[in-house]
């Protein structure tokens, strides 16, 4: 095998640095089939070179190859070729081309380009841009949930509730506190069951969704429960059993058990009863009961179609209808001789329905029935407190066990304005006609418990004032002591009378009693 390149010394000239090449000679052109690619790195010595293709000795290194037409061969590499001037760098334009030993330089990728940092403007549209992005999201549920309660409303869903206010849940924070809410009349599904053209439920579905709620009240006076001495009704306020009744049904009980419409049996315990306003509050002890929803009393309207629901003669779940004959009716309790705010009815209203439940045809209950407020005088004439009337006294017994911000004087009279009082009054005194002058309020006992006991009063003494105004009856002395409360001071003028007519006029002081009783 012919050695290549045999003129080539073994050793490479030594040029002084800087010194130009000389020009290459004229070499054979390669074969057309091998194009020469781009010369871009020095070309290591050139070995098994086929002997039909020989190259001849290499002399001088090639300039820079320039403007070769393509149609031109190319000349055959005697010389290493120095980098091309590529406008792209390249790792290999800045290697020296050595002669000699040649070597493959080491495949080292370029070292990856810095990111730049965004500069402050650039971070600013950034973090507008996803400002926007969330507040876009957030309007786009809020307007979701406000269209989802619109429309749940418009179907005859119940408006949303305050956060402070359920119709059965206790405020765990507020030391168990359980608040009864009210509701207005709600808009009903023409089409649905027991229902009229309006929307409003027909007589028999009002029985089919308030009549569990109405239970039955047993008073017993022994405390073992064997000695029955009166019935009543209730209507079931909250979930958790809180009862709604008359306080005169629990007259004289010692124990009390409520029937259920499903004829279930519960012990019954006695939260708070204001006999003032014939108004109490029972519990049984348990959960998921079927409370009545509570409607609101300012919406009746005259004429207005209601029900009865409740207990009389102990005929269980007794209904009866009739319209709204009377609203506001300040009808007095003859039990107790106070004022309440009534609805008037025809609607059949018997002893046994006291603590029952007066219902629009809404299924709401807008008035509790008593038969304290039934006049025995005439027919189809009764009366239930007025359910906006009831709920705050309700509460109060609830929370406190009596209705808050009620005080006492601690005394018992009776009006001298009948002409029979004033005679009687007159007889006890030991006079022989009735003065002219004689009016106020006899007082026939004194509480030991209340400071009026430490005064000069007296029984068979008169109170004609209190605190500068007139007094004469139960309603002007409540009157001239309203907005006091207990530990407030009042000023009365008496007067003592002598068989003879005359009297000795005196006035007294004393602190009011906060009233806790649940008495008149």
């Amino acid at each position: 095998m012919q050695e290549p390149f045999p003129n080539l010394p073994t050793e490479p000239p030594q040029k002084p640095a800087g010194e130009p090449l000389p020009p290459p000679e004229e070499t054979p052109a390669l074969p057309a089939e091998q194009p020469v690619p781009p010369v871009q790195n020095p070309i290591p010595p050139a070995q098994d070179i086929p002997q039909n293709n020989p190259v001849p000795p290499m002399q001088n290194p090639l300039p820079p190859v320039q403007n070769t037409p393509q149609n031109n061969p190319v000349p055959p590499v005697q010389n290493p070729i120095p980098p091309m001037q590529n406008p792209i760098p390249n790792w290999y334009q800045n290697q020296q081309p050595t002669m000699g030993s040649w070597q493959i330089p080491p495949q080292v990728p370029p070292a990856p380009s810095q990111k730049q940092p965004l500069t402050p403007e650039q971070k600013d549209r950034r973090t507008a841009l996803w400002l926007k992005i969330v507040a876009a999201l957030l309007a786009a549920l809020l307007l979701y949930c406000i269209g989802s309660d619109v429309v749940s409303y418009r179907r005859g869903g119940a408006a949303p509730a305050a956060a402070t206010a359920s119709d059965t849940d206790r405020d765990e924070t507020a030391g168990s506190k359980v608040i009864i809410q009210q509701q207005d009349k709600p808009k009903l599904d023409k089409n649905a069951e027991n229902t009229d053209a309006d929307g409003a439920y027909t007589v028999e579905g009002v029985a089919s969704v308030v009549c569990p709620s109405i239970v039955e009240i047993e008073t017993y006076g022994d405390a073992k429960g064997e000695q029955l001495s009166g019935t009543g009704s209730g209507i079931i306020s909250s979930e958790d059993g809180y009862i709604i009744t008359n306080a005169h049904v629990l007259t004289n009980g010692k124990s009390f058990r409520v029937i259920m419409s499903d004829e279930t049996e519960y012990p019954a315990t006695v939260i708070g009863k204001d006999n003032k306003t014939d108004l109490a509050v029972i519990k049984i002890e348990g959960s998921d009961f079927p409370a009545a929803v509570m409607g609101n009393s300012d919406e009746v309207v005259l004429g207005e179609s209601v029900v009865a629901i409740g207990n009389p003669a102990g005929l269980s779940g007794s209904v009866t209808n009739g319209i709204v004959s009377g609203l506001n009716r300040q009808i007095r309790s003859d039990a107790t001789g106070f004022d309440m705010n009534c609805i008037q009815t025809n609607a059949a209203i018997s002893p046994g329905n006291s603590g029952g439940a007066l219902v629009n045809m809404y299924g709401q209950v807008i008035g509790i029935t008593s038969s304290k407020y039934v006049s025995s005088s005439y027919e189809g004439l009764g009366f239930a407190i007025t359910i906006n009337e009831v709920l705050p006294i309700v509460q109060d017994l609830i929370d406190n066990g009596y209705v808050a911000d009620r005080v006492r004087v601690g005394i018992t009279f009776i009006s001298l304005i009948p002409e029979e009082v004033r005679q009687g009054f007159a007889d006890e005194i030991g006079m022989k006609t009735v003065p002219d002058n004689l009016s106020g309020v006899w007082i026939t006992e004194i509480a030991d418990d209340c400071d009026i006991a430490s005064t000069d009063l007296q029984v068979n003494d008169v109170i004609v004032s209190v605190q500068g105004e007139a007094v004469d009856d139960y309603d002007s002395l409540n009157a001239a002591i309203a907005g006091l409360k207990g530990g407030d001071t009042i000023e009365a003028r008496c007067r003592r009378y002598q068989p003879d007519g005359n009297f000795e006029e005196f006035s007294i002081q004393c602190k009011l009693m906060a009233d806790t009783s649940g008495n008149y």
